[in-house]
């Protein structure tokens, strides 16, 4: 019998495959795929299931793996028969279960727009489920790089036998306020695109809190007219007084790209809120000034390249964000790759911020040099230690995936505030390929936190998705 050790894994919106409609009216062009990675967080053999709901609540079919050996990973790949929904094309959700403690990351591909690439970004399958949710960042025909962006809100109804009644209410920095009242079938969900959203205006740029009777899930997904990006937004049920984000970057060359950053602070309260930022520099190569405070009453967004914080001409680091008396925030950063020549956007992808840390953590997919789709796609770790009054030593071990091979290998990092680990150059996987995942463990008790970034290089332009650790 399954254990539902997943509401942790109630995930939403984890099977999208949209066909492409033209126009204005689509959050972008071309079609979407998803594949589900699972990482068993035991040391015991687990067998995992996957259940596939359509947007009516009909289970429309199942996978499994009944023997994932402890600590690996294992990958759904919705669009052949190791992850096939039941349904072609499929729209919906699904539902993660296992005897055993697992967790599970969401790739997301876009294919055939006009632009003539593919675009991609992850998630976790831990995302926030409650009554009440805010989406901090929602679009409808924004202008940005060139291109024409819009969002599609996917809600997902967690309980299989009750209907949910939801309200969505958006509050507009750009654009109309507007109150939407829906209904969700049990098991079911729910997509709102809003290039479709009349009563938001013309253009809208702004955010929403989403409520209903049952418990609920939210991803936002976002896209360029033209296909030729695609970004998922996280979600928040709830904030804290402090949040920590590393991967932080200004004016970063890489491989013929220009790569910076932006984060946004989400105000999880009614009233403003007085947020102290300060920045965290990799080594002395980067350089910055006294921490600085900020006042935010609905949302702010801060971009690395123009902030006189940093003071160095380029900037690759942490950030750490503190309330300065009474509320709470989230956070989540923006990373962007344009081309350094043209300065012509390229990819980007969304994570959100750590409200704590913690001693150990799994990662279910990590790549050096695999090549797919016309890329050569490989990870880099972002380790942020969040005890700021001592260095942090932590141990990764690395499992290959059982249709790679058994192989194994053990990595010691000692982390001052932050710091990174890039498989292209890790000689010592003993391979020049590897595909699996890892678990992180704090050798000394400090809490940490950690994203993983996914790179695809070579093809018409780097690939760029990410998520966030797996904790048990």
């Amino acid at each position: 019998m399954f254990k539902k050790t997943l509401s942790i894994l109630f995930t939403m919106g984890i099977l999208v495959s949209l066909l492409s409609v033209a126009g204005a009216q689509s959050p972008s062009e071309g079609t979407t795929s998803t594949s589900i990675l699972v990482q068993n967080l035991s040391t015991e053999t687990a067998s995992v299931r996957v259940d596939f709901y359509n947007t009516s609540g009909n289970n429309t079919g199942y996978k499994e793996e009944t023997a994932l050996g402890g600590e690996l990973s294992t990958t759904f790949d919705q669009r052949y028969d190791s992850g096939n929904p039941g349904e072609d094309p499929f729209q919906g959700a699904a539902i993660v279960s296992a005897d055993q403690p697992i967790g599970a990351v969401v790739q997301e591909v876009r294919t055939g727009g006009s632009g003539g690439v593919n675009s991609y970004d992850s998630y976790n399958g831990l995302i926030s489920v409650g009554k009440s949710i805010r989406a901090p960042l929602l679009l409808r025909n924004i202008n940005s790089a060139g291109n024409i962006f819009n969002t599609m809100m996917s809600i997902q109804n967690t309980n299989l036998s009750s209907q949910a009644a939801v309200t969505v209410t958006y509050t507009a920095i750009l654009g109309n306020n507007y109150v939407d009242h829906r209904t969700i079938p049990p098991g079911g969900s729910l997509y709102l695109n809003q290039a479709d959203e009349t009563n938001l205006g013309d253009t809208f740029f702004g955010s929403a809190l989403i409520e209903s009777d049952q418990d609920i899930g939210v991803v936002v997904n976002s896209g360029a007219q033209d296909g030729s990006s695609l970004i998922v937004y996280p979600t928040y049920t709830s904030g804290a007084s402090n949040v920590y984000i590393p991967g932080l970057m200004k004016n970063i060359p890489s491989m013929g790209d220009n790569y910076f950053t932006s984060f946004t602070i989400v105000n999880m309260g009614d009233s403003p809120v007085t947020v102290q930022i300060e920045y965290v520099p990799l080594n002395s190569n980067y350089t910055v000034g006294a921490p600085y405070t900020k006042v935010v009453t609905d949302s702010l967004t801060i971009d690395q390249r123009y902030d006189s914080a940093i003071t160095s001409d380029t900037f690759f680091g942490a950030v750490n964000l503190s309330v300065q008396g009474s509320g709470t925030i989230a956070a989540m950063l923006n990373e962007r790759g344009d081309d350094a020549t043209t300065g012509a956007a390229k990819f980007a992808t969304t994570y959100s911020g750590f409200t704590s840390g913690v001693t150990q953590v799994y990662v279910p997919y990590l790549l050096k040099y695999i090549a797919s789709a016309g890329y050569s796609w490989s990870t880099s770790i972002l380790i942020q230690n969040l005890d700021t009054s001592s260095d942090l030593t932590v141990d990764i071990y690395y499992n290959e995936s059982p249709l790679i091979g058994t192989h194994s290998y053990t990595s010691t990092k000692t982390v001052s505030a932050f710091d990174f680990v890039d498989l292209r150059y890790d000689t010592n996987l003993g391979q020049d390929t590897f595909y699996g995942g890892a678990k992180i463990v704090s050798r000394d008790n400090h809490p940490f936190g950690v994203v993983v970034l996914v790179r695809g290089s070579e093809g018409s332009g780097d690939a760029l998705s990410s998520y966030l650790q797996i904790t048990q």
